[in-house]
């Protein structure tokens, strides 16, 4: 049995591509986990989306262990592990931490890969409930980024050891003395705190993992001790012959097989079935102890009983562990088939999905125009573009997707809108456009921070952020800016329903809450799209956008002309003119009860488009 003092839990936090993964890779090499060259790179991104893209979409933890020739840290309250030795005399702790010297010690070293992207923001949170100290990773070719300061910030309010690092220095475009200011200024430290390394190479990341062991402290008491078992789950996945595996850190008392627990939120009651580690796959242990990070199988069938933050207890009457929300989908699409033959299996597709992410909603819908399909909500763009992409390609589905939508809540004939405290981070040449597009979006400035980088805070609606927000940002920095948003509230604002009629009917895929400020723009874009790809018909079809009532937009199809007169050789001019007239009479019917035919093929075009 080692002691707790000889644990350390760590995360590595980091914006989208500043090398979290590659990172991992080379001190599960360094520990021994894998052996260099004989794994495949990012080995704690296991969804092949994730690797496709380079960008970790999903936390993993891994257990390492490392032997340390002269142990650092070993007073950390002025009893050097007590758990080992006891109450000695202080002549013997010195003889025993003399032998541990020659020794060396075996340090346990929890890592929780995480994801970088602002959907996920909440796991990063409770994986940082779970560590005493983090690895802040940051690109030396892009420098702090916003997502780097929302998690540092959440770090800060933890209480957590931050320990600076540098990153790719080994790239001709590394720019380390400008990235090394930004440190020094955002964080408050001196250049010799930080860590320069290429995760890469692995250049300097030994080192890296001794100032880990030796500047992250041991997991302590961060609770009121109950003499009760308590732990929070970070994390959980569905296994169809086991039930809900949870992700989970002791914070008091200890787990074993058998045991019955309870969870804290969802009241529910389970018998534990396996404790274990994660190596990183699955390793079954007698029990898991204060301080330790590992997992549990509950045998439980429904993902959502166990969500993220909630508290595993022995005993529920003690208290939870705080800072516990249910997370809520903040963007919605709808979801169709191509092929209306394939509803059965599209369902089976995202109940499957619906069973491995506890954060995705769904329920079944039907269109006029596009048949039967399901309404989903997700975290935010990144999120249903996963969704969307693994139903594409794990489950071979193809799929129309409508864009994605935010709610509108209502309350009589007032709607109020989500809005977002958005964090926007650029170089300072870009400052005057950036403020110029958040004055475009209806922003409402907050703050700014003018250092080496421009950081500013807005209050922004959530279906501006939603439309284009991003691509706007990078397309006006050239690639630099960076942003975070966290939800803020839902406040009043001028709006109506703005309804797309195709001859004067509703048609419900088009039709969305929009604010005043944006509804001609957004019912001239609807029916100009419209007009382009509804195919011509036998009759005229006339596209408007009504917005309280009012047509505000127009655009028309025209129809197909068949020569009714084509047959017609000679004679009197009347007889032409009497056949025309009777095809424009048929016309005229044809346009009131005849069915618009708008392809999948057009629905595709138009929500890309």
């Amino acid at each position: 049995m080692f002691s707790r003092s000889l644990i350390r839990n760590f995360a590595i936090i980091a914006h989208i591509d500043h090398g979290k993964s590659t990172l991992a890779d080379r001190l599960l090499e360094i520990t021994g986990v894998v052996a260099k060259g004989d794994h495949e790179d990012q080995l704690l991104d296991r969804n092949p989306i994730s690797r496709e893209r380079g960008i970790t979409i999903k936390l993993a933890p891994v257990r390492m262990e490392y032997n340390s020739a002269k142990p650092t840290n070993f007073f950390s309250d002025g009893v050097p592990f007590p758990d080992l030795i006891g109450k000695t005399s202080q002549i013997s702790k010195k003889l025993l931490v003399n032998e541990i010297d020659k020794a060396g010690l075996r340090y346990i070293l929890n890592l929780i890969d995480t994801p970088g992207h602002v959907d996920f923001s909440y796991e990063v949170d409770r994986t940082l409930s779970c560590v005493e100290g983090v690895v802040l990773l940051v690109d030396a070719t892009q420098g702090i980024q916003a997502q780097t300061v929302a998690n540092v910030y959440k770090a800060l309010a933890k209480n957590l050891v931050i320990i600076p690092v540098i990153n790719k220095i080994d790239l001709a475009t590394a720019e380390i003395e400008k990235t090394k200011q930004q440190i020094v200024e955002f964080l408050g430290v001196s250049e010799k705190e930080i860590t320069l390394i290429s995760a890469k190479t692995g250049l300097g990341v030994e080192e890296l993992l001794k100032k880990i062991i030796n500047r992250i402290p041991p997991p302590t008491p961060r609770f009121v001790k109950e003499n009760k078992s308590k732990a929070l789950i970070f994390d959980s996945y569905y296994d169809p012959h086991r039930g809900v595996i949870a992700f989970v850190r002791i914070f008091s008392g200890e787990l074993k097989q058998g045991q019955k627990l309870f969870l804290s939120n969802s009241k529910t009651v389970f018998v534990n079935q396996e404790v274990g580690i994660f190596k990183p796959e699955l390793i079954e242990k007698e029990k898991l102890g204060e301080g330790e990070i590992g997992y549990l199988v509950t045998n439980l069938k429904n993902i959502r009983q166990l969500r993220v933050g909630e508290t595993v207890l022995d005993d529920p009457t003690i208290s939870p562990l705080p800072g516990y929300k249910k997370v809520k989908p903040m963007v919605f699409a709808s979801i169709f088939p191509t092929d209306s033959d394939q509803y059965l299996n599209l369902k089976k597709a995202i109940e499957k999905l619906y069973l491995t992410d506890s954060a995705l909603e769904f329920s079944p819908i039907y269109s006029r125009a596009l048949g039967s399909g399901f309404r989903m909500g997700f975290l935010g763009l990144l999120h249903a573009d996963v969704i969307r992409e693994r139903l594409e390609k794990e489950f071979d589905q193809s799929i129309v997707i409508t864009p994605p939508k935010v709610n509108f809540k209502q309350e009589g004939k007032q709607f109020f809108e989500p809005y977002a405290k958005v964090t926007i981070i650029v170089p300072k040449e870009f400052m005057g456009t950036v403020m110029e597009l958040a004055k475009e979006k209806r922003a409402k400035f907050i703050t700014m921070d003018n250092r080496s980088q421009i950081v500013i805070v807005y209050e922004m609606p959530l279906s501006e952020m939603v439309h284009g927000f991003f691509n706007e940002l990078k397309g006006r920095t050239a690639g630099f800016g960076s942003f975070d948003w966290q939800f803020s509230d839902y406040r009043p604002v001028k709006a109506r329903m703005l309804t797309i009629l195709l001859n004067k009917e509703a048609i419900d895929e088009f039709s969305e809450v929009v604010v005043f400020e944006r509804a001609y723009e957004r019912a001239t874009a609807l029916t100009k799209k419209l007009r382009a790809y509804i195919p011509r018909q036998q009759f005229e079809v006339r596209i408007q956008a009504s917005y309280g009532g009012k047509i505000i937009a127009s655009e028309r199809v025209a129809p197909l002309r068949k020569d009714v007169t084509a047959k017609l050789y000679g004679g009197d001019r009347t007889r032409k003119d009497k056949l025309l007239k009777k095809q424009k009479k048929g016309k005229k019917k044809l346009k009131m009860i005849g069915k618009v035919n708008i392809p999948k093929e057009a629905f595709l075009k138009i929500f890309k488009g």
